[in-house]
This record gives structure tokens, sequence and C-alpha cells, in this order.
């Protein structure tokens, strides 16, 4: 396991975005609440996590919602991870965009982005700030070009991200989505495009963020390790 996902306990977003696939989860992202009410067993848990897998890199603080609702739980996760697993780099994905203290503790501030008009009006904090551009409509006729432009100097990392359906694919997520993702000419131009990128940034093209299979694992606030985000147990 080189990536595990840490994920905040589940409440209704604050942003409430019309892409959000984990609205869509058949188990409604009803899990058990362990962290909130047994703190001490969902740590030993987490550590147990950090201990057994040697070849952990990366640990992402993610949510169902937007994980800077429970700045508490990112704080804990943070504490843990410094205490038992140094040299693990720990990331927060957020759609936060105002200044954080918490954001001067992570490695990575990874703001997501799914608009064009927005990428020059974040602030980034931190020690490292990464954009994840959701690749939706407003990105059409943008190049890689273009949107670098518009990138402040600060961010020293961009993601593209294309927008995965659900796996059953009749939900308004997935009419949204069908109605507003980038075009696939676009998709296919802007990935060349970085594939011949040689600039000062660390540039990645993700065209399946949601399949966890192979790259990453999910913890939960059960306590409980999963492979896929429509996994239960």
């Amino acid at each position: 396991m080189k990536s595990l996902q840490v994920v905040t306990p589940s409440e209704p977003c604050m942003y409430h975005c019309p892409f959000c696939i984990s609205r869509t989860h058949r188990h409604f992202n009803h899990f058990q609440n362990v962290y909130q009410d047994d703190f001490e067993s969902w740590k030993r848990s987490l550590e147990q996590v950090l201990e057994e897998n040697k070849d952990l890199k990366t640990v992402v603080i993610t949510g169902t919602n937007e994980p800077m609702q429970t700045p508490k739980c990112v704080q804990d996760v943070l504490d843990i991870v410094r205490a038992k697993r140094k040299d693990v780099t720990i990331e927060i994905q957020t759609r936060h965009y105002l200044p954080n203290r918490l954001y001067e503790e992570v490695d990575i501030v990874a703001y997501s982005i799914s608009s064009f008009s927005l990428l020059d009006k974040i602030h980034g904090c931190g020690k490292k700030n990464r954009y994840v551009i959701i690749l939706t409509d407003s990105f059409a006729h943008k190049s890689l070009q273009d949107i670098l432009e518009k990138i402040p100097d600060t961010v020293s990392q961009v993601t593209f991200k294309v927008l995965q359906g659900s796996k059953e694919g009749n939900t308004e997520v997935d009419k949204w989505i069908y109605l507003h993702k980038l075009d696939d000419e676009s998709v296919l131009k802007l990935k060349e495009d970085v594939l011949e990128y040689s600039g000062k940034k660390s540039i990645f093209f993700d065209a399946c963020c949601m399949d966890a299979a192979g790259r990453y694992a999910i913890f939960r606030c059960d306590g409980k390790v999963y492979k896929d985000w429509d996994e239960v147990k």
C-alpha cells in the first residue's frame, strides 16, 4: 500500500458539488462513526495500518464531504501520522479556499477546482500547493498554456482529473456529468499537452481518479480499511 485515503466522518457537505460521486454510493456513506463513539479504538486501528504498511508513502486526508468541516479530525490524523510515521507525506484535499492554520501543518494542500475562472482567485498557503483541476466544460477550448498562465507561481503541482460517473450510471450526478464534462477531444488534446510539457511544475493527468484498485486503500471513520469506495463490511 503506497497511499492511504483517510476519510473524515460523513455529514451534509457545505459545498454540495453537482459532480460529487460520493453522493451516489449505494451505502449512502452510512458507516459507524467509531471516530466519535470510541476514539481510542479508531486511533489504534489507524496506528496499526501505519505500522503494518511499511511501504506507505502518502496519507491523503479527504472526505465524502469537505474534510475541513471537521478540523479536529484533520488535526487528529496529522498528530497520529506524525507520531507514527514521520517519513510519510500528508496531503489534504479541499475546496475550502480560505487560509487555515492546519494548512501549515500538512505537506501538501490540494485545492479542488472545477472552474477556469477560479484558477487565479485562490491564494494557497502551506508548504506546498497543488491544484486538482476537475475537467468540466468550463475548460473547453483552453490549452494547457491557457490554464498554466492563470495559475499562481506558488502552485508547484497540478493534477487534471477527468469526471467519472457512478457505477449505476443513472443518478442526477451522472446526468450533470454527462452534460458538463469536458468533451473527449479537448481531454485528449490536454492529455497530449501534459505529456509534452517540460516546465517547472509537476503535472499529472488522472483519467480514473475514483478507481482505488492497485492505487490506494481507504480508511473510514469506522476504523476499517476498504479497497473500493463502494465496498461495505
